[in-house]
């Protein structure tokens, strides 16, 4: 579709969505389609759309409605129940008039009350939340969603399928990630849009129930304000603020219009609707499609679950990846879980990340506006936006590696580089005349030749491109294009292409000839279904494939080989398809090397995919291309030094406590120790390390030594 209208136009439309949809809902439910309403982010809305009903958030953020609910609730309750009960009491709430159904569930006390009197004059279902994300609380919860599930079937005289399951986890996935894609555009430092213009989007999107375009509209929305950033229209430099705390819309968006009135811009929010909600999806290639579902729902942040480590690695991923300057905390005043988290949050903000921090307790009454507005204004002014840009390049291999493991193409990592570093970077190739550019477009490119820089691909065809800011050194932009050609070349090496990714070559390796004899012989045999495909083996423990077409071919081909390889010991492991013949013994290296890397792990699976090894491919590439000289050495010998005199395994430990993103839950249970058996281990990596004192990004260049280390 072509959008017509101007960006603040949009917005304005998107934010009058939700009044719009009021008598949109009647024109469904005369059509016979059902509406289920619901209050809270852990409803699993996939389930609602198998059954053919509309899933709708009820209305929940007003201050109109708390007088008629206060006939019932206590006054000191918080006013998002009785919001929520009082626009259900008086019948003012459209979406609650016309639900069929509404769903609750187990999260505040006083939520579980309220379904309790809203019961009596409305069906409600209520869903039993576990009060931890550990496994045995995924259990749970996945045996909840299915009695949800067949309750559901019942109500609505309809089975849900395994079909309609996951084309509804299909569509909600497009549809998470374009609106992911929408709030990643506030990296951009300046930002290119008001925090409140992006929260109409995501807010009003909900209310678009024609649930198949939503995406498309949303890509457009966002292409849109990417194209006007990079012909210079966007918000002068500002504090950079992230908001959390409890959920945010209607009355209580005035925190949100207070901070960006008095100079500050929200470039994200952190709650259970906010964006790394957004970021994750449900896995759809799965066999249990309803343990995945459970595992997306159960890990939203929410003050409700204890512990609740879980916020925290979000608030401090969100610090990292948005620049953020200082960070406001919106609680509801008689909401005693968020208000008492508040205490971990302030002191993670200020003492790890070093960051401005501030609480702001309110309602949804415009009494306190001048107040916040008064004490937001006095926040702000404590914060000064970066005057210098600083390149981190460890960050930027984090990029790179994970748009390689991701399959990410050249241009999307260039992007992805664009957006984290402001710096404009541009790929050319030799057979194409013209530049492709992200952060402004060629002709402004070409303008800029003075402070213009490239690196050609080593085997020549092309060349990276950047143009050096003038805060920045031209040595840090020589890296940064040193690392984009490095993982354009790997890109080349792994036998993959840009544009094409449809394999016509293929080579399978495995630990010893009779396995490959025996798929060899297997395969053969198969003429029908592989007609066009020529086996090539001529002993060994390596097997060629010409025209394979596709990657259903292939994994025709990888079920095959699963089937040979049912009752065997060995192991095989299965390349990715190449289209050059010249890069025939090129490829095989890299498969024998991944299955090398594959065998150094523990899998329970005998037929590999080299797909599943690109990020130790990566780190192995990294590693050589780096040599020998780690960044932390200093640090890490300490460490050494330390399990070597006292055998502690302090360095395994720190290893696995840095990928569970200092998880101590997670870490104690991926290492198999107690908890009390890992703290004092954190304890004295804290006394020599001074871990805690690291913000985000220090930590990851550790682990990613820690990565290389063990390929060298």
């Amino acid at each position: 579709m072509k959008l017509v209208q101007d960006l603040p136009e949009i917005f304005e439309e998107f934010g009058k969505k939700k009044r719009e949809a009021f008598l949109e809902i009647k024109e469904y439910k005369d059509r016979g389609i059902p509406v289920v309403g619901m209050y809270c982010a852990y409803f699993p809305t996939e389930l609602a759309i198998a059954v053919g009903a509309i899933p709708v958030g009820l209305c929940s953020f007003s201050n109109e409605t708390v007088t008629a609910a206060e006939k019932d609730l206590p006054k000191s309750m918080c006013p998002l129940v009785k919001s929520s009960y009082g626009f259900a009491i008086s019948d003012r709430c459209p979406f609650f008039h016309f639900a069929d159904l509404v769903i609750g569930e187990t999260t505040c006390d006083g939520k579980k009350k309220m379904y309790e009197l809203m019961s009596e004059f409305k069906p409600v279902h209520v869903m039993e939340l576990p009060n931890s994300q550990s496994e045995r609380g995924l259990a749970f919860w996945k045996s909840e969603i299915i009695r949800t599930k067949e309750y559901f079937e019942e109500f609505f005289h309809m089975v849900i399928t395994d079909q309609r399951i996951r084309d509804a986890v299909h569509l909600n996935n497009q549809i998470r990630m374009s609106l992911k894609s929408l709030c990643e555009l506030m990296k951009l430092d300046p930002a290119p849009v008001s925090g409140e213009d992006i929260q109409k989007m995501v807010q009003g999107s909900k209310y678009r129930f024609d649930f198949a375009t939503t995406p498309e509209v949303i890509n457009e929305v966002r292409e849109r304000i990417l194209k006007e950033y990079k012909e210079g229209k966007h918000l002068e430099k500002r504090p950079r603020i992230l908001v959390t705390g409890c959920p945010i819309g209607g009355d209580s968006l005035k925190v949100i219009r207070a901070i960006e009135e008095n100079g500050g811009v929200v470039v994200a929010i952190e709650n259970c609707s906010g964006v790394r909600t957004l970021s994750t999806s449900v896995e759809e290639d799965t066999d249990d499609i309803y343990e995945a579902i459970a595992r997306k729902y159960l890990s939203t942040g929410c003050s409700i679950m204890t512990p609740n480590d879980n916020r925290i690695d979000l608030i401090g991923e969100i610090i990292d990846e948005y620049h953020v300057d200082g960070v406001v905390e919106m609680i509801l005043t008689g909401c005693h879980a968020t208000g008492a988290e508040s205490i971990y949050i302030r002191k993670f903000v200020t003492e790890e990340k070093h960051l401005p921090y501030i609480a702001v307790d309110t309602d949804y009454s415009t009494a306190d506006q001048a107040q916040i507005s008064t004490r937001l204004e006095a926040f702000l002014e404590m914060i000064q936006p970066h005057q210098e840009k600083r390149l981190d390049i460890n960050y930027c291999y984090k990029i790179v590696l994970n748009g390689i493991v991701q399959k990410r193409t050249a241009s999307e990592i260039l992007e992805e580089v664009w957006k984290y570093t402001s710096v404009p970077v541009g790929i050319r190739k030799d057979t194409e005349s013209t530049e492709t550019w992200f952060g402004l477009n060629e002709s402004a490119a070409s303008g800029k030749k003075e402070q213009k820089m490239e690196k050609r691909f080593p085997e020549g065809g092309g060349a990276v491109m950047a143009i050096v800011p003038e805060d920045m050194r031209k040595e840090e932009i020589e890296e940064l294009l040193e690392i984009l050609v490095k993982s354009y070349y790997m890109k080349m090496q792994s036998g993959r292409t840009e544009e094409k990714e449809i394999p016509d070559f293929l080579w399978i390796v495995g630990e010893n000839p009779n396995d490959m004899l025996r798929i060899k012989d297997g395969l053969t045999e198969e003429k029908e279904n592989l007609q066009n495909i020529k086996i090539q083996y001529q002993g060994g423990k390596e097997l060629f494939m010409s025209g394979v077409q596709g990657s259903k071919m292939r994994g025709y081909v990888t079920d095959k080989c699963r089937c040979y390889m049912k009752d065997e010991d060995g192991k095989v492991l299965i390349g990715n398809g190449f289209s050059e013949l010249d890069k025939k013994e090129e490829n095989k290296k890299l498969q024998q090397y991944a299955l090398k890397l594959a065998l150094g792990k523990s899998s329970r699976e005998n037929v590999l995919l080299v797909e599943n090894y690109y990020h130790e491919l990566a780190i192995s590439y990294i590693s050589n291309s780096l040599g020998k000289e780690p960044l932390y050495l200093d640090e890490l010998e300490r460490i050494k030094e330390e399990d070597l005199k006292k055998g502690k395994e302090l360095y395994e430990t720190l290893y696995w406590y840095l990928r569970m993103k200092k998880n101590v839950t997670q870490t104690a249970a991926k290492m198999k120790i107690h908890r009390n058996t890992l703290l004092p281990r954190i304890a004295r990596i804290n006394e020599l390390l001074e871990l805690d004192e690291k913000d985000g990004m220090e930590c990851e260049r550790i682990l990613m030594m820690m990565e290389i280390e063990k390929n060298q």
